[in-house]
């Protein structure tokens, strides 16, 4: 009789019978299930007996989980905010204000206010899925409508970046007559790639499209005159 293979759930280490779902995570333990879950991995755990040893939970999900009421003010939750340190929910920056208080006075809150209006305290997301907050610097943070990975592709395509630059161009020594034939060029240049020298070249092209299509027109129109002259009348 050939044994039976064990299974070690790689979410939570359930060890249990090959198996298509966990036991006790419900995690899918096939390609697809496994990458959805790695991609929700992060610096969040939410104080659970019955689920000890599952990974944490990225920031997007801690406050999907704030906004549904399945978290409340009382909920015992640690992060890159609390140090990793285990603390009520409502006083656990980031994540009060979507619970309706200020984790800093305690005041009534808005989910959608960015700032606390009894002191002034900023209400951010922190979305770094590698920080943990215990570093001596401060945790990564964001702000508040900024990206999410629940976007649209229409809200997507909608936000704004930086721009990408060239790096600068290392200086260089160059003799005195060098610097005059490049400051000559870079004169030409900027002229060339001007807006002016543009929109000069532009009104050209169109001239000469205007007449090369009025010539085109002249010589039909002589065409058609010709045959009408050389046509007899009836």
């Amino acid at each position: 009789m050939a044994k039976q293979r064990i299974l070690v759930c790689p979410i939570c280490g359930e060890t249990q019978p090959e198996i298509k779902v966990c036991r006790v995570c419900s995690t899918l333990l096939d390609t697809n299930g496994l990458l959805l879950a790695e991609g929700a991995i992060g610096p969040w755990w939410v104080r659970k007996e019955e689920l000890t040893f599952r990974p944490g939970i990225t920031y997007d999900n801690l406050a999907e989980l704030a906004l549904s009421g399945k978290i409340t003010l009382q909920t015992i939750v640690r992060g890159p905010t609390t140090r990793q340190l285990w603390k009520v929910a409502r006083r656990v920056k980031g994540l009060s204000h979507l619970l309706g208080r200020c984790h800093n006075c305690g005041e009534h809150v808005s989910p959608d206010d960015r700032t606390c209006d009894g002191c002034n305290a900023q209400f951010l997301k922190f979305t770094d899925r590698n920080n943990m907050g215990i570093e001596l610097g401060a945790p990564s943070k964001g702000e508040t409508g900024g990206m999410s990975s629940f976007l649209s592709d229409a809200e997507i395509l909608d936000t704004q970046s930086t721009p990408l630059t060239l790096p600068p161009k290392p200086e260089v020594q160059q003799s005195p007559e060098s610097v005059e034939t490049d400051e000559a060029e870079e004169s030409v240049e900027e002229s060339v790639g001007s807006p002016q020298f543009r929109s000069l070249q532009r009104r050209l092209e169109q001239g000469k499209r205007r007449v090369l299509a009025l010539t085109i027109s002249l010589i039909i129109a002589l065409i058609l005159i010709g045959i009408l002259i050389s046509t007899p009348l009836g």
